[in-house]
């Protein structure tokens, strides 16, 4: 007898509830340090051009395209615990955006965020991490900079969703000059209420092997990527009902060290799409490219991907091209003033149930940022983002297009300040490792510090 499938709500409901299991669970005093809890109160007050993300032609029935001005309250918390082999951390945000002129278009979220590293033996690491996020919005004023993740396009309006994700990767030390590797990852997206929204389920998995050289090491991947969508659309607007399909990739990788402080990965290979519905398939190349610049207080990156990928909060899946940069590094040498820029570049082609090129759309994101840190508790900043959208879709929860600009001015407070608290574990670039940090900077996202003026994460 075949079990009744669970909905997406019930697994995203349960993928959370693990997320936070695993977060307290990993967090219990250890026999090397007690966690430290931290205080953290970010506010900023700010003007948009297009307070819901409206469309440049307005539909219809639709919210026309206004600006005002914002108010953006965040307060949190952050549970962080470092040992001589482990290094976790488990914070807590509230963000609530309040529109002056328009209260009702005001929105709030709530984010569970856990991040982990953990040295099991000699020969054996594990980097775990989770995200639970309850919104009644589908983009805040403030969207995270663009870094590992893609550019992604957003669809019309505002709606209230559920998300959650949980990944793990463990490398092992074959021999000398020999690293294995495994990594797996699920995702889990859906609406709340009465949000009109399709509802998605995407697990994934990839394996690899690397020789490494002195400043050289080149190897092999393997990706697979299953995802299954309720309530999709085609993209002239038709219903398709539950989709499904499989991603899989093959590449062959090269990475490579430029002196002290830069380093660059390529891959290249090919990937199968294939439509479990129609039986229809997609054969494309793959590729990706990037440089970065690391120092111990800061970096930044440039990077290039040609893949299929999926969009949860659109439940479509694309063939894109994408170019991204991010950064963050100090202006001076104490490094109390930090300047923070992030852009990306998406070109994408919605592909249909018979896994054919449909609609274009592309998405530009642009935030720059600068911070001076006045006291060791308290940071002030200025922040300007861009966020547009190009689409030939017109029918939503497809994307459609949009401009949105938005700048605000904000502080952060921590307390105790960053500088007495455990430092977060950030993953080493390099082929010889050298820029691993285990516990001797700040806290950063994905590899790059917290934007100023405002919430970035």
């Amino acid at each position: 007898m075949v079990p009744p499938r669970s909905s997406p709500t019930d697994r995203t409901v349960g993928a959370a509830a693990c997320a936070v299991a695993l977060a307290f669970g990993a967090l219990a005093p250890s026999a090397f340090a007690a966690p430290k809890l931290q205080g953290v109160a970010e506010t900023s007050i700010g003007y948009t051009d297009n307070t819901q993300s409206a469309p440049d032609v307005p539909l219809p029935g639709g919210t026309p395209k206004s600006g005002g001005v914002f108010v953006l309250l965040s307060p949190g918390i952050v549970l962080a615990n470092v040992t001589q082999r482990s290094n976790q951390r488990l914070q807590y945000t509230y963000t609530y955006d309040l529109f002056l002129q328009s209260t009702n278009a005001s929105t709030s979220s709530n984010r569970l965020d856990y991040r982990a590293f953990f040295d099991l033996s000699p020969r054996v690491e594990l980097t775990v991490g989770a995200a639970a996020i309850q919104s009644n919005q589908y983009s805040a004023i403030i969207i995270t900079p663009p870094a590992a993740g893609s550019v992604n396009a957003l669809p019309p309006g505002s709606g209230s969703f559920l998300s959650a994700t949980v990944d793990e990767l463990m490398s092992f030390d074959l021999s000398p000059g020999w690293r294995a590797y495994e990594a797996a990852a699920v995702t889990e997206q859906t609406p709340l209420f009465d949000t009109v929204a399709p509802r998605t389920f995407a697990p994934s998995g990839r394996a690899g092997v690397e020789r490494t050289l002195e400043r050289d090491a080149i190897g092999g991947e393997a990706r697979a990527d299953y995802s299954v969508v309720e309530g999709s659309l085609a993209p002239d607007g038709t219903a398709l009902g539950v989709q499904e399909q499989i991603i899989g990739t093959g590449v062959g990788l090269w990475r490579h060290d430029w002196g002290r402080y830069f380093t660059s990965r390529v891959e290249a290979g090919a990937l199968r799409l294939q439509r479990l519905n129609t039986n229809s398939g997609l054969w494309e190349p793959a590729g990706a490219a990037s440089l970065n610049y690391v120092t111990e207080l800061g970096d930044a990156g440039l990077a290039y991907d040609h893949t299929v990928t999926t969009n949860p909060y659109l439940g479509q899946t694309l063939l894109i091209d994408e170019v991204r940069f991010r950064g963050a590094l100090p202006l001076t040498k104490k490094g109390e003033v930090l300047a923070a820029a992030s852009a990306g570049y998406q070109f994408g082609r919605l592909l249909d149930e018979d896994a054919n090129l449909a609609a274009h759309v592309d998405a530009i994101f642009a935030d720059v940022g600068i911070g001076w840190q006045i006291t060791k508790s308290i940071l002030v900043g200025l922040r300007y983002q861009h966020v547009e959208q190009i689409s030939d879709t017109r029918v939503p929860p497809l994307p459609v297009s949009f401009v949105r600009n938005s700048i605000l001015a904000g502080t952060t407070i921590k307390f105790p300040p960053e500088s007495d608290m455990p430092h977060a574990y950030r993953a080493p670039q390099r082929v010889d490792r050298a820029d691993e940090i285990r516990g001797a900077v700040e806290p950063t996202e994905n590899g790059t510090p917290a934007h100023p003026g405002g919430p970035g994460t």
